[in-house]
């Protein structure tokens, strides 16, 4: 990563105008998912959920086989309704089922199902962001390469400025210990180290 510059301008967006996606936990695998509009994708395991056409719709599946086996070590897989399914096709959906044997994750022909009773039914798994680190008791949290850079360029500099764009931007609701110049290095050095993750873990937007 390049020394950030003296002088630094706010450049006058919102959080979310930092890049297209944000790296979080696979639910499954635990390695590095992107979440954006369409679903999570995780670039590890291929765990991956479908968008729901109908916004108004929640999508069920399950196994069409009567007695699901895991393809690859044919022990029995789970039997339940799944709320994260995807396909190419609607129409001919397929859910990836992870096997509490082998620990493979394969893709397996399904239906559309009902969803399980309310006293089965768990609370979906909060995603947890992927890119963070811990500075001076506080926890930073990074979305993305884009939103790294930005942090970078902005906190690094001794100068920082005003923007043309007034208002509640990213940078104008940062917290007082990020904009602290007590601060700056130990950023700076935990910014640097989640680009290295990241990096090293193959996230590449």
């Amino acid at each position: 990563m390049k020394p950030p510059p003296h002088r630094a301008s706010d450049p006058g967006l919102r959080r979310q105008q930092f890049g297209h996606v944000v790296w979080v936990h696979c639910p499954q695998c635990d390695g590095p998912a992107k979440h954006n509009a369409l679903g999570v994708k995780c670039i590890r395991c291929g765990y991956m959920t479908i968008p729901v056409i109908k916004p108004a719709a929640v999508q069920w599946a399950r196994i069409t086989i009567s007695d699901p086996r895991c393809s690859h070590c044919r022990n029995p897989l789970p039997d339940t309704s799944r709320p994260l399914a995807r396909g190419g096709d609607e129409n001919r959906p397929v859910v990836r089922v992870r096997c509490p044997h082998c620990a493979k994750t394969m893709a397996y022909p399904a239906r559309a199902w009902s969803a399980p009773s309310r006293a089965s039914q768990q609370q979906p798994r909060r995603l947890k962001p992927y890119l963070t680190a811990q500075v001076a008791g506080n926890l930073l949290m990074v979305d993305n390469l884009a939103h790294l850079s930005a942090l970078e360029t902005y906190l690094g500099a001794a100068l920082r400025e005003r923007g043309p764009v007034r208002g509640l931007t990213m940078m104008a609701r940062l917290p007082a210990w990020m904009k602290s110049s007590t601060n700056r290095a130990k950023i700076l050095r935990s910014l640097r180290q989640l680009a290295d993750r990241a990096s090293k873990d193959g996230i590449d937007e």
